[in-house]
């Protein structure tokens, strides 16, 4: 008779184990984390920088001259783009992904952080330079966070995670308030013309994203110490405090200069904004 062959070991599909990062509930964004002059500069920037980019036109029409001057500006133009998105490009090709496997504790405080703002399915970068000095990218049609390396391996190595919270927070509240939308981002460009109605602009948006920050801590002192940490490091941002800020701006409020800067500088300055914030945590009743 011939040989029975062995019976075939039965087969079982095996469930990978749950991964330990779940999903953090999903809680809508609150309009009011939205700085309230934000809406009202952005539309600025639109109606009146169309308004000037309209008579701009119309003059160069009338003086066809004009065009000699603008050939060249309008090539710089372009010239500027294309480099722009070649720098993005690079930072994105260097950059590394935040996940399970590249640093898990940071990945599960990203998938917190944006699950707080409304948002799910944000990918975070750690990038070594920066090149692109943004609270949140948009990169080949795709919404990212690009991570500070310097922040993030002093933070990890002081196993002080919870600083890198406010840093996480107001890049998700970029993101989440449509900071980088056609209408916000490409549209409000015009505003430009008229610059220090786009640099007003731009510093609403920065403190719209502080203020997502801040709500993303859950706590004055962590929103504070995020904060701190990005106006003066790890190390030493600890000895800032509200006070000493507000201590120094009336130290400088009568500086013309100083003046003169803040109404033509797209980022609010430290001090202001460490004062902003408290000033917000008091508004949002966040708890010490």
């Amino acid at each position: 008779m011939p040989a029975v062959p062995p019976s075939l070991p039965t087969l079982r599909f095996i469930q990978p184990a749950p991964s330990p990062y779940f999903s953090y509930p999903v809680t809508p964004l609150r309009p009011e984390l939205r700085y309230h002059q934000e809406r009202l500069a952005k539309w600025l920037c639109i109606s009146i920088g169309a308004i000037v980019l309209v008579l701009s036109i119309w003059v160069v029409w009338l003086h066809p001259d004009f065009l000699k001057i603008l050939g060249p500006f309008g090539i710089t133009l372009v010239g500027a783009a294309y480099w722009l998105n070649v720098r993005a490009a690079r930072v994105r090709g260097n950059a590394i992904l935040v996940s399970e496997e590249h640093w898990p504790e940071l990945h599960d405080l990203v998938q917190e952080c944006q699950a707080r703002l409304g948002l799910r399915g944000l990918k975070a970068y750690v990038v070594q330079d920066l090149v692109l000095e943004q609270a949140g990218m948009r990169l080949g049609g795709d919404d990212c966070l690009l991570l500070r390396a310097s922040i993030v391996d002093v933070a990890l190595s002081k196993g002080d995670i919870e600083a890198l919270r406010f840093h996480i927070g107001r890049k998700c509240g970029q993101i989440a308030f449509g900071h980088y939308r056609y209408s916000s981002h490409t549209l409000a460009v015009t505003g430009r013309l008229i610059y220090p109605l786009f640099a007003w602009y731009r510093r609403c948006q920065e403190r719209t994203a502080d203020r997502a920050g801040l709500w993303v801590s859950g706590h004055r002192q962590l929103a504070h110490h995020g904060l701190a940490v990005l106006a003066a490091g790890v190390h030493i941002g600890g000895h800032l405090t509200p006070n000493a800020a507000r201590a120094q701006i009336r130290a400088s409020k009568h500086s013309l200069w100083v003046r003169l800067v803040g109404w033509h500088t797209e980022r609010v300055f430290y001090p202001q904004r460490i004062v902003a914030l408290d000033d917000a945590a008091k508004e949002l009743h966040i708890p010490e």
